[in-house]
């Protein structure tokens, strides 16, 4: 139809077609198809009631929504039957899904349902916009999942190719006597990453694949909107109902790779050369609330379900059952905690720094275990072997500045409390310790939290069961400026050491030769000053801390990934 045709410039004539005077044309009466000036458009053509009811629009709205609406509402109230010549379509067959006009009525759609077209009209077009609403949400949503995968691949490959260099340099300094362990470990890291590398590929293959098919059904889509012919809007109705693609529920995680250089001289091998080890990642699961001051200690049941927990400040030592996001104290003894261990009778070993070592039995009673008088205990731990070692002063609060005549030791002893050896001297004689605070044990080793003067600063110190020093940790200043402050060790099945880090609120994560896997600054999940360290069957850290301004202390879970 003459109507249905796209308007330009250059149709449009020099004066107005109804007074064939004013040269000032705005307006155009689709119906009429008349060119009309403002005076005849809102005077004489409005006025008629043949005219009345006519679609006028604005010729500076050619080309819009707005006027492709207004061209298909006069063409749907003159659409011609497909079937019978010069009859007008007046219902919509709702079985067929198709317009009808009066004849079609009686003939082809006999007994059929039907609605008026003009009110199926407004139903589909609601319908057609709000899923261009959708399309373009969803594109929105496959576009940020996509620039996250990206950017993970894009991160991914840089950690790639540093650590690479990293490999190739030490192999390069070190020459032909490790080249054979550089290639290995280029192709350990290698295999890492592009299982990783794959992953994110498929996934970012997956969301371009699904971002097109919907940039491609949008485009159609609006296409049939900026129609002039109405047919196009019931033609493209029929696709409305196809399914939109499904999001990935997928969930990728990838830890960066550190590899750590190690230059020595002997005996030439991979533990020679260096070290590859992956960042582990750190996720807050949950926070606990508690009623003391500080938590110096941790110790989980099987379940996770209970636990004994210690404050020295608070001075004491509570039972508790940990249920729906809270802690429940089911039993309490006022004695000040420095350090406690679980034995394998389900007895508890608890030091205050007073010369008894004190043992919490599972009948629920606190008795003397055995007096180191007039020697003060300090840290105590249980090992998988049956032993129980505990750190010793000869005095508490402890004085720092040690002297000749001061005893900073380790005593290893049996379960029935018989010494076996200590520990207090390295091989030139020189003493390890000033104030060993807290100890943990993996395979036929001790790692022990020593700390050094009145601040609380401190080091890690790594010594086998025979007094040998392997080697001796004292932060991570290159990352973390702040003074080395730890307060609590545990060792992961990987052999992974993790120290918490009261002074910078930061966890650091040690590599069994003692080098720095990580330094995780805890505020960043919400945590301060973190105290006391324990770790459950599942991997899952527990991280006990001391009070922050008027508050209590807290529980808190992290999840290493």
């Amino acid at each position: 139809m003459a109507f249905s045709q796209s308007i330009g410039k250059a149709q449009t004539p020099a004066v107005c077609q109804f007074c064939e005077e004013s040269t000032e044309i705005k307006w155009k009466c689709i119906n009429c198809e008349l060119f009309l000036c403002q005076l005849c458009c809102s005077k004489i053509h409005s006025k008629s009631k043949a005219s009345m009811e006519h679609e006028i629009i604005n010729l500076q709205d050619v080309e819009t929504d707005n006027f492709a609406t207004s061209m298909r509402k006069v063409d749907l109230d003159n659409m011609e039957c497909t079937k019978h010549i010069k009859q007008k379509c007046f219902f919509y067959c709702n079985k067929c899904s198709e317009p009808a006009c009066s004849e079609c009525v009686v003939e082809t759609h006999k007994l059929h349902d039907f609605k008026a077209i003009g009110e199926v009209y407004k139903d589909i077009i609601s319908e057609m916009k709000k899923l261009n609403d959708t399309f373009e949400s969803n594109i929105q949503i496959f576009r940020n999942k996509k620039d996250k995968l990206q950017k993970m691949l894009s991160d991914g490959d840089t950690n790639f190719q540093e650590t690479k260099e990293i490999i190739l340099q030490t192999e390069k300094e070190l020459k032909e006597r490790i080249s054979k362990h550089a290639k290995d470990f280029v192709q350990k890291l290698e295999a890492r990453w592009k299982s990783s590398e794959n992953m994110i590929k498929t996934e970012l293959s997956t969301m371009k694949k699904n971002e097109d098919e919907l940039e491609t059904r949008k485009n159609n889509l609006n296409q049939a909107l900026q129609s002039h012919q109405a047919a196009d809007i019931f033609s493209t109705s029929k696709i409305l109902d196809k399914p939109l693609p499904k999001y990935s529920t997928r969930k990728i995680n990838h830890n960066k790779a550190k590899f750590i250089p190690r230059y020595n001289q002997g005996i030439i091998g991979s533990w020679m050369f260096g070290e590859l080890c992956t960042i582990p990642k750190m996720e807050l699961i949950d926070t606990y609330p508690t009623n003391v001051e500080d938590l110096t200690n941790i110790l989980l049941s099987i379940d996770n379900s209970s636990a004994i927990i210690g404050s020295y400040k608070s001075k004491k030592l509570q039972k508790i059952k940990i249920e729906n996001h809270n802690i429940k104290v089911e039993k309490e003894f006022q004695i000040a905690v420095i350090d406690m261990t679980l034995t394998n009778n389900e007895g508890i070993l608890v030091s205050s720094g007073e010369s008894d070592l004190k043992q919490y039995t599972k009948e629920g009673q606190l008795m003397t275990f055995k007096s180191f008088s007039p020697l003060k205990t300090l840290g105590v731990h249980f090992t998988k072997h049956d032993q129980i070692i505990v750190g010793l002063t000869e005095s508490f609060p402890v004085v720092t500045s040690s002297s000749k005549d001061s005893i900073r030791r380790l005593v290893i002893m049996n379960q029935a409390g018989d010494i076996h050896h200590t520990i207090e001297y390295d091989s030139d004689n020189t003493r390890m310790l000033t104030y060993p605070y807290k100890i943990s044990s993996g395979n036929n080793i001790l790692v022990v939290v020593d700390i050094i003067n009145k601040k609380w600063e401190g080091k890690i110190v790594k010594v086998d069961y025979g007094g040998h020093l392997y080697w001796t940790y004292n932060g991570c200043q290159s990352i973390i400026s702040k003074p080395f402050c730890p307060r609590d060790v545990a060792i992961t099945s990987s052999d992974m050491i993790i120290v918490t880090d009261d002074g910078s609120h930061a966890i650091h994560v040690i590599s069994s030769y003692g080098e720095n896997i990580m330094c995780k600054d805890l505020k960043s999940l919400g945590i301060e000053l973190p105290w006391s360290l324990s770790i459950d069957k599942n991997e899952v850290l527990w991280i006990g801390c001391r009070k922050l301004g008027t508050d209590k202390s807290k529980i808190l879970r992290v999840k290493l990934i």
